[in-house]
């Protein structure tokens, strides 16, 4: 009994173009598939493989074709390189977090408060090494120097007296190891 006749000509054509051969179409009318609905039904081209034995490529093929998008397993791998996408959030301008914790602080909130969360200055006023003006945030607000630590302010005013320049100062004071810091202590101490 030859089964290729009972799908229609026009699909079967379709299929021969797909790369399918008369074994194929027979194997697809014994899997009951006599329309291209059908397809639809199967779903993947997994599910297309394991009820007909057709190859991989033919198959998503076949399954690109029937069901006009990329099949689950196409989709899948591409879904799972890609990051997720962060969602954005915009804050106020005037809105202030904890230098420490991170925490959002009240709206009444004035320079120089500690925060709710943590108990810290929620945004620690500092001097400059470069202009000696004082303010919050991580850079001045007179001559836009990046601040250094309270720690290390009289280390930055010593390297601003021996020359250095405004940005070279905070980046020589980040990279310093410890025991540099304590030679730089001793000739400010001998300096005084």
């Amino acid at each position: 009994m030859d089964t290729t006749n009972s799908l229609p000509k026009l699909l079967e054509n379709i299929l021969k173009s797909k790369g399918l051969n008369n074994d194929h179409l027979t194997a697809l009318a014994e899997a009951g598939i006599q329309q291209k609905a059908d397809f639809e039904m199967i779903g993947d081209t997994q599910t297309l493989i394991d009820i007909t034995g057709l190859d991989e490529e033919t198959a998503d093929k076949i399954m690109l074709w029937a069901v006009g998008v990329k099949t689950q397993q196409e989709v899948i791998p591409q879904q799972v390189n890609e990051t997720p996408q962060q969602p954005i959030v915009v804050e106020s301008a005037d809105m202030v977090k904890c230098v420490h914790c991170g925490t959002k602080q009240p709206k009444d909130y004035k320079t120089g408060d500690l925060c709710l969360s943590c108990g810290n200055q929620a945004e620690p006023v500092l001097n400059c090494h470069w202009c000696f003006s004082s303010g919050p945030g991580k850079f001045c607000r007179s001559c836009g120097s990046e601040f250094v630590p309270s720690a290390d302010f009289e280390i930055a005013l010593f390297l601003k007296r021996e020359g250095e320049s405004k940005n070279a100062i905070v980046k020589m004071v980040k990279e310093m190891t410890p025991q540099e810091k304590e030679n730089m202590w001793a000739r400010i101490r001998k300096n005084r």
